[in-house]
């Protein structure tokens, strides 16, 4: 019997699965439709984890990006995955953006 059932073999159908299955003794069943995981947005993306330095810094946001993104790093070095912390490179434009760029600098920096 299964006690949990996650719709979707995606990046949050499978984190799901993977925490739950972590702090929980839970039989667990994911469906997916497709013939292999991550198969439509997880599958295509651009390989980027994320800073968070476009959210307002100290928000709940910004704070759960920072968390996910050293959870994605001790994952990656967990499990012989590579990958880079390579920074962020901003640029603008338009003389009108560059209030935002500074913006997005000073968030950035205390996200790291």
């Amino acid at each position: 019997m299964t006690d949990i059932a996650i719709i979707g073999a995606g990046i949050v159908g499978l984190a799901t699965a993977l925490d739950l299955t972590r702090r929980f003794r839970v039989s667990l069943t994911i469906l997916e439709a497709e013939t292999d995981i991550a198969q439509h947005q997880t599958g295509h993306n651009s390989g980027v984890i994320h800073s968070g330095l476009y959210y307002k810094p100290g928000s709940e946001k910004a704070r759960n990006c920072a968390d996910g993104r050293e959870a994605m790093y001790r994952f990656c070095a967990e499990h012989g995955i590579t990958h880079e912390r390579c920074g962020k490179s901003l640029s603008q434009r338009k003389n009108a953006n560059f209030r935002r760029l500074m913006n997005c600098i000073a968030a950035g920096r205390p996200m790291g």
